[in-house]
Formats: structure tokens, C-alpha cells, sequence
């Protein structure tokens, strides 16, 4: 399996429009892996992890040709990871898909009820969803995934665990540390993960005064569980990505020596691993 990052920002981008922060400073300064659009991913070249305003622009700089994505799974309802408007342009009119294409959106409930209140009947031609749930695994092709429950401000926000034959990623963004029902779930269903890629949206802070996110000190405590709980080994790749220019110490050129040290890889966009 291949993963490949197109984006790994938070909701602002890095750095963020209309700021003067000392990051944001640095990233422009700076360039190259210090510039970052809003997280997304693809598997495989093939199946998409959410759909951020920045979906076009990653298609466009890595060569995806988005008529031959068929599949996307959706984490939650922010805006930085589903982004509604551009499925309007499913329209008559505006696009010309072949007969038999179908874009299929995997999410919660709450990427139904978010769609529902924009998407007019026009769009189903090709554009089609479907509501999962947490703990009910599925099938996309030849991948084989369980939505697990994030801990994030949304209603129902999900993580994915996605399997092909004997390869597994944990796709872990946006959430803090996991809910216990969730290493339950893990744990009973005897999972290991050959990848693992964590929200670390506060850079190198060692705690968080809230619930909803990551930071360095919260992925050591993540990664350290996995292991303890045999759902990961040392041949498992961790992965820190979906970073904040409010985050401490979090431009690439920064925060990656300090993530290595502690054994973790920094995602960049246009990042790739193989698994």
C-alpha cells in the first residue's frame, strides 16, 4: 500500500491567510516543505481520504486526474475536511463525466445531513453516499475499512483503519488520544497497523488545556499505547501530520528533528510512503 499526503495543514493552511505570526513569518521565509495546504490524502492512487476547498489544487499539483477517482472517505463536517460547494459541480453544465461514472462520499450521519442541505437532485447522477458508522466495517474495492470513533468537536467524527490483504494504516486525523471504546474495539478485533498516521495540530507542545486534537507530547502517549496494546511494532511507520501555524515549534523545518528523535516521521505535501 502507498500512502501519499496532497495536503497537511490544519483548517488555516500554513501559513495561515492574513496572518504575521512568527510561523507564518518563517514558512514564507523559508518555503519548500514549510508551505502547507489542508490535510487530505490519497491511497493507492486511488481512493481519496476527505475533500478539503484545497481538492483541486492537490489534484492539479500531483497529476490526479479526478474522473478516475471513484471512492473518497470522509473523517467529519469541518470545512477543512469536507467541503460541500465543489460537488456542485456535478451539475449539468458545469462538468462532463462519462455516462457510468459515480463519485462515491463515505461518512457519518453527519456528512449525510451536511450534504443533504446543499446538494440539489441534479448532482446524483454521479455523485452518490454512503452513511457509515462507527465499528461497522466495509468494503471500497479491494480495501477492506472500519470507521473507528474520533475524539473531535463534531457529532459523530470518524477515523478509518484501511486494509488491503495484509497491509493496514491507521488514518488518525482529527482527534486526540482515543476514545476507550475505540481501543476496545481494536483490541478485540485484534488489529496491527503497519502505518500510523497521528493529528498533531499543537506542533511540539507536551499537553493540551483542551480535547480535540494532538501534539508531540500526546502522539508519544498514543504511539506508546499501540505498542503496549500489541495493535502496533517496531516495524510500524508513525506518521505526525494536519499542523497549525498556532502550533509550538510546528514549521516543518523546526518541528521535524524534534519528531524524529522521538521516532516519528513528518508528513509534508506531496509526502509518500509505501508500506
Amino acid at each position: 500500500m502507498k500512502i501519499k499526503f496532497l495536503g497537511t495543514a490544519a483548517a488555516e493552511g500554513y501559513p495561515a491567510m492574513f496572518c504575521n505570526c512568527e510561523n507564518c513569518q518563517n514558512a514564507l521565509k523559508k518555503g519548500g516543505k514549510n508551505i502547507r495546504s489542508r490535510s487530505q490524502a490519497i491511497i493507492d492512487d486511488t481512493l481519496l481520504i476527505d475533500f478539503p476547498c484545497d481538492t483541486y489544487y492537490h489534484a492539479h499539483l500531483n497529476g490526479i486526474n479526478l474522473h478516475d477517482i471513484r471512492n473518497c472517505l470522509v473523517t467529519h463536517v469541518h470545512r477543512d475536511h469536507l467541503y460541500p460547494v465543489d460537488l456542485l459541480y456535478f451539475k449539468p453544465g458545469f462538468s462532463h463525466p462519462a455516462e457510468d461514472f459515480m463519485f462515491t462520499m463515505y461518512g457519518s450521519c453527519d456528512v449525510e445531513a451536511t450534504l443533504s442541505a446543499v446538494l440539489p437532485e441534479a448532482v446524483k447522477k454521479h455523485f452518490t453516499l454512503v452513511t457509515v458508522e462507527a465499528f461497522k466495517p466495509f468494503s471500497v474495492g479491494e480495501y477492506a475499512v472500519t470507521p473507528l470513533k474520533a475524539y473531535h468537536g463534531t457529532e459523530n467524527p470518524l477515523i478509518y483503519a484501511i486494509s488491503k490483504g495484509s497491509q493496514s494504516i491507521l488514518y488518525a486525523h482529527d482527534t486526540d488520544i482515543f476514545r476507550e471504546e475505540t481501543w476496545e474495539y481494536m483490541k478485540q478485533n485484534n488489529m496491527s497497523f503497519n502505518l500510523v498516521t497521528m493529528d498533531c495540530t499543537e506542533g511540539a507542545e507536551e499537553d493540551l488545556s483542551y480535547h480535540g486534537h494532538m501534539c508531540l507530547g500526546r502522539n508519544i502517549a498514543c504511539r506508546d499505547r499501540l505498542l503496549k496494546e500489541g495493535l502496533a511494532d517496531e516495524n510500524t511507520v508513525f506518521v505526525l501530520n494536519h499542523f497549525s501555524h498556532n502550533g509550538k515549534h510546528s514549521n516543518y523545518d523546526e518541528f521535524a528533528p524534534l519528531a524524529k528523535k522521538e521516532g516519528f516521521e513528518t508528513s509534508f505535501d506531496g509526502m509518500e510512503i509505501i508500506i
